[in-house]
């Protein structure tokens, strides 16, 4: 299964304090979580809670008379909204139904507007504004959700005893394709693993966003996230510095 790349941002912080880990040990558990990623998936998959969730959500969809009603709807926004990566913004019920709804292939739309571009992602996935409901009635795009709905709990519970290596394993799945350096400052994971790889202080998100460019672009090469081969290197660099840091993942 694809890993929906909207799961990337989601990993931000848990209310748990995940378990303390050495270097090593977060290395370890990173290579684990990489080997029984299958098997995870399969059994969440077969989880009765998922399966109900899902129906629940489906069945709200078929009774919702416009996407506006079905995001009304709190049970069915979260299950959709985590289903797409937009997990942490699942209070947000006016934001969601104004960019959601909004065209995402308009300049001017709210979706294209917001400096997060998981909400334009989103809002062209749905293709609410042009086909309302259409899609999330199509059962190839029911998958869809319901493949982002287990990764999203997979992670969730890797995250929940390392953030570190949940926020590795987000990398790991990132698509092949360059980000630009405001879209690494905007995403939490992506500017969590390149800030702390190149050392700079929390105290970056202080500055305008172009001073914050221009630090992180001195210090860090994009192209890290894109090529398969240098992200991996980039894990394994960000799990060592991360775990011998002591520095807090829980924001």
């Amino acid at each position: 299964m694809a890993a929906n790349p909207n799961l990337l941002t989601l990993f931000g912080g848990s209310a748990a304090t995940p378990t303390s880990m050495s270097s090593s040990e977060a290395v370890t558990f990173y290579n684990q979580s990489l080997k029984n990623a299958g098997k995870d998936t399969e059994r969440l998959r077969a989880d009765p809670t998922i399966k109900r969730e899902l129906a629940s959500l489906f069945k709200a969809v078929d009774k919702a008379r416009a996407p506006e009603d079905l995001l009304r709807d709190p049970d069915a926004r979260r299950v959709l909204m985590q289903g797409l990566g937009l997990a942490d913004q699942v209070d947000n019920a006016g934001l969601a139904i104004k960019a959601l709804t909004s065209d995402p292939s308009k300049p001017n739309s709210l979706a294209k507007q917001l400096p997060d571009q998981r909400w334009s992602s989103a809002a062209a996935q749905l293709d609410f504004a042009a086909s309302g409901l259409k899609k999330l009635k199509d059962p190839a795009f029911r998958q869809l959700i319901s493949d982002g709905l287990v990764e999203y709990r997979r992670l969730s519970a890797i995250s929940k005893k390392s953030q570190i290596v949940a926020d590795a394993l987000a990398i790991k799945a990132l698509p092949d394709t360059k980000p630009n350096i405001y879209t690494v400052l905007g995403d939490k994971v992506m500017r969590r693993v390149a800030t702390t790889v190149a050392s700079l202080p929390d105290q970056l998100a202080l500055q305008s966003i172009e001073a914050q460019a221009r630090s992180l672009s001195a210090r860090f090469d994009v192209d890290q996230f894109a090529d398969p081969k240098k992200r991996d290197k980039l894990i394994q660099r960000y799990l060592v510095a991360a775990s011998g840091s002591g520095i807090s993942l829980m924001a």
